[in-house]
């Protein structure tokens, strides 16, 4: 016995023992009467029969299987013969994909690059912007916004609340269950060493608004959350996981936390991360003694049966009545507003816009592909439709023959779909190694969840009844008197069939032209950002937050620390400068409100940024000084109060010359409050990052306070800045063993993290670009090829008579031509339109950007042309005896 005989006897245990039984001598002879066929007798053969062998073999083992089952349950006599018909069409599809491997790779490939590429795009969508979090009901969770029209129409979300304007609607009826917390951070110490981690400080317990219990232990009680109420703590999952090595015992032990003892009273369930805290301790303070002008907290609430649009009305008559009983005594109150949004759209605002137009770019990809597996089939429906005719005149129906091409639609769709699938699931996989860790803190759980494989799905069947569609339609309409005659066999394929085609192509080169300039508009953005001048040198810079726990240091004991630090820090090898401040670009977070000495008061004081310095934060960061003197040794606390302020604060508020020698009061208006003098500008920096502008802004020597306990650490290294980390910590630890530094990060990271919406936006469209141009490449190369192929006969005639190569050349591309310029006039008019989606990413550049537009139709237009000459010189090759007897 062969070899080969042995083992099909082994598959055959696929059949019923019944089946086989009875049959086995007809299949033992029928595999052996398929080796000595022609077509296995080719290079490859072994390997295309062993194919055909198994595919056969799967289909009518389950066909067999499948009817013993139905017999069992004795099923109806027409459900079995649906039965079998579903299990022909599905085996003659897997014949048809496995006997033209060429075409059925394009089509594989095409439908795993869209799904694939679509269904990773999604995941990121839904994993950071539609469901970022693992709460129940989360669309009930709100955070409610302020907004103070007479100094801002922005409406803010975070930390933009005082206690009693909270506890003015916390009994809504809209709400169920509310709570409001400050962010901040804390030391946590014992164990290897200590560290500093993002703390939220809470009014009210918040796992029962989040709708999630804890973990371990339970949440916050009323009167741990009371007015000095016992130090207690919540920590997160994987603080519970990374420093106590998921100690089960840890609930009811002490940690330290900013030195002192705090009992651990629960452990947050996985994913649970609130902005990223990793420790949520009670606030602590009396509420009313808190001015109602102190704004710094953010606020959580469940609806309570309502929907959004009865809240906001509720907290529009609040506002109301705060307002008409505040106005007098907090002029801000006058026109404010409260309004509740979704927590998940408002901690993803920023991300929102560049999420979109991802999406929106990939399901173009996915069009454009969908475009050319049609083709594909339209193509080859066409070179089978006489065999098609010949069914439907022996009686087959319509139906039947549209539901086999289906069926090979179908097919094709869902091994692209399983392609495309497992390239999302692979990068979804990596992509939190990809994303700075402020986003993956706000969705922790970024993967090929349930909703995104239910969407790669219905994209396979939308996408499998597009490319589908219009063969169906093709054979649906095939006329079997026609299609036998002479003239329909002449006629292969037809002018509407060429008309599809085209029309196919015309909607591919639409989409690419639109990607491509999409793709261009962000190119040219991001390099008019990378020019923009910041004002300071972001080389070689370390920077790290360090926090002074106000339990342990008070008064001139923080700057006195903070000093001893700077001290030592410049004092290491391969330092050159080192400052600190209690912000740096493109950090524009910490504000005030001031007034100008001789200036009238408007309605509302006017707001700039603070940034409180070391004297040499200039230096370090090369800012440079344009008037007035630099802070020195003579600015103390007990010295006369002094400021620096920028160009922009000093054109806009101080107006006339000279600036030095201004004075200025700043914070909320105070009778007592001192004024400070101005007695330098500097350059404007880009404080609030690259794609902002500059922003008025104010610095404050450290010496001259002594309640900033928080500063940023910079340094600036004559190599190697991250190298420095491990002697910088030394250093520090050497002053104090529980002071930990934390956000650690370079001054180029920090900008490169400000534009991560951009650089993440262009990375993807330009990659989705490229696609979809070889995409429409290939594309028109198909279109023309089949014309030519169509045209053979024509062609040779053409040259029979004379015709030189030239004219047939110049005959074919201007098909190329036509197809290109209908492509090109409706894709820049598709950019220009979608382009105004990019706006919110673009700087410096617009949606009709003539040098883009004109660039994207250049290439586009020369690649399309090159495809398209290919045809036209296999064209002029044409032997004309040859394509005389061509049919």
């Amino acid at each position: 016995m062969s070899a080969r005989l042995w083992l099909y006897r082994l598959l055959m245990h696929a059949y019923p023992g019944p089946f086989r039984r009875r049959f086995e001598s007809e299949l033992e002879s029928a595999f052996l009467a398929a080796q000595s066929e022609p077509r296995y007798a080719r290079r490859g053969g072994g390997a295309l029969f062993w194919a055909d062998t198994l595919v056969d073999l799967c289909v009518s083992a389950s066909r067999q299987r499948t009817r013993q089952v139905i017999a069992a349950i004795r099923y109806p006599r027409s459900s079995r013969n649906k039965v079998d018909t579903m299990l022909h069409d599905l085996r003659h599809a897997f014949r048809l994909v496995i006997r033209q491997p060429a075409f059925s790779a394009a089509a594989v490939l095409s439908l795993a690059l869209g799904i694939g590429g679509s269904s990773l795009i999604y995941g990121l969508v839904d994993g950071l912007v539609l469901h970022p979090f693992p709460y129940p009901d989360p669309d009930r969770l709100v955070s409610v916004g302020v907004a103070f029209p007479r100094q801002s129409s922005e409406l803010r979300f975070i930390e933009t609340l005082s206690p009693a304007e909270y506890f003015d609607f916390k009994r809504m009826r809209s709400f169920g269950v509310t709570t409001a917390f400050d962010l901040g951070n804390r030391n946590v110490s014992g164990g290897d060493e200590p560290e500093r981690l993002f703390t939220a400080l809470l009014l009210d317990d918040p796992f029962e608004v989040i709708g999630m219990r804890a973990t371990l232990g339970r949440g916050f009680l009323a009167e741990e959350l009371a007015p000095n109420g016992p130090p207690v703590a919540i920590i997160s999952h994987r603080i519970w996981q990374s420093r106590f090595a998921g100690d089960r015992q840890i609930v009811g032990r002490a940690i330290r936390i900013g030195g002192q003892a705090a009992t651990v009273v629960g452990v947050m369930p996985p994913g649970l991360l609130l902005l990223g805290t990793d420790l949520w301790i009670p606030w602590g303070g009396d509420p009313s003694r808190m001015p109602r002008n102190v704004r710094q907290f953010t606020v959580l609430a469940r609806l309570e049966g309502s929907g959004l649009a009865e809240a906001n009305a509720e907290l529009a008559a609040v506002a109301g009545r705060v307002d008409q009983e505040f106005r007098g005594q907090f002029r801000e109150y006058e026109g404010w507003r409260l309004e509740a949004r979704p927590w998940a759209a408002v901690v993803t605002a920023s991300l929102r816009d560049a999420a979109f137009v991802l999406f929106g770019a990939v399901l173009f990809v996915l069009l454009i592909a969908c475009a050319n597996v049609g083709n594909l089939l339209l193509a080859r429906a066409a070179a089978h439709q006489r065999d098609v005719a010949m069914r439907l005149a022996l009686g087959a129906a319509r139906w039947r023959v549209a539901r086999e091409l289906l069926t090979e639609s179908l097919l094709l769709s869902l091994a692209g779909a399983a392609g495309g699938l497992l390239l999302a699931a692979g990068a979804l996989a990596i992509a939190p190694q990809f994303l700075p860790q402020r986003v993956v803190s706000l969705a922790p759980d970024i993967s090929l969840s349930g909703r995104v494989l239910a969407f790669g799905l219905a994209l396979t069947v939308i996408s499998a009844v597009v490319i589908g569609l219009v063969p169906v339609l093709r054979a649906w309409r095939t006329s079997p008197r026609v299609w036998l005659s002479t003239e329909g066999r002449s006629a292969t394929g037809g002018r509407a069939v060429v008309r599809l085609r085209q029309a196919f192509i015309v909607a591919e080169v639409a989409l690419a032209v639109a990607l491509l300039t999409g793709a261009g508009l962000l190119a040219r953005s991001f390099m008019r950002i990378q020019a923009v001048d910041l004002g300071f040198d972001p080389s070689n810079v370390l920077t790290m937050r360090l926090t002074l726990p106000r339990e342990k240091y008070q008064g001139e004991a923080i700057n006195q620390f903070f000093n001893a630090v700077l001290e030592r820090i410049r004092a290491l090898p391969g330092v050159e400068r080192a400052s600190a401040a209690s912000q740096y670009p493109p950090m524009g977070a910490f504000e005030t409100s001031f007034e100008v000495e001789g200036e009238e008061p408007g309605e509302a004081r006017p707001n700039t940024l603070i940034t409180v310095m070391t004297p040499d934060y200039f230096g370090t960061l090369g800012v440079a000084l344009k008037g007035g003197r630099a802070f020195d040794a003579r600015d103390t606390l007990r010295a006369p109060l002094v400021v620096s302020v920028n160009e922009a604060f000093a054109d806009r508020y101080l107006r006339n010359e000279p600036f030095i020698g201004r004075r200025l009061r700043i914070g909320p208006p105070r009778p007592d409050r001192p004024w400070v003098e101005v007695v330098s500008v500097v350059a404007d920096t880009r404080n609030r990052g690259a794609t902002a502008p500059v922003a008025p802004e104010i610095f404050i020597p450290m010496e001259q306070q002594v309640m900033w306990n928080q500063v940023f650490l910079m340094v600036r290294a004559r190599g190697d800045a991250p190298a420095l980390l491990p002697l910088v910590r030394r250093e520090i630890l050497a002053l104090d063993s529980e002071q930990p530094v934390y956000a650690i990060n370079t001054l180029e990271g920090s900008l490169q993290s400000a534009l991560f919406p951009q650089r993440v936006s262009l990375v993807l469209i330009g990659l989705f670009a490229a696609v979809a141009l070889v995409l429409a490449a290939v594309g028109v190369y198909g279109v023309m090829s089949y014309g030519v192929a169509t045209r053979t006969r024509e062609i040779g005639i053409r040259m029979a008579l004379g015709a030189d190569a030239g004219a047939v050349v110049r005959l074919v591309v201007r098909q190329a031509i036509v197809v290109l310029s209908l492509g090109l006039a409706l894709g820049l008019a598709l950019a220009v339109s979608a382009g105004r989606a990019l706006s919110t990413l673009l700087v410096d550049v617009t949606a009709r950007d003539p040098a883009t537009l004109a660039s994207v139709s250049a290439v586009l237009a020369a690649v399309g042309l090159a495809a398209g000459y290919l045809p036209a010189r296999r064209a002029v090759r044409v032997d004309p005896s040859a394509a005389l007897r061509h049919d």
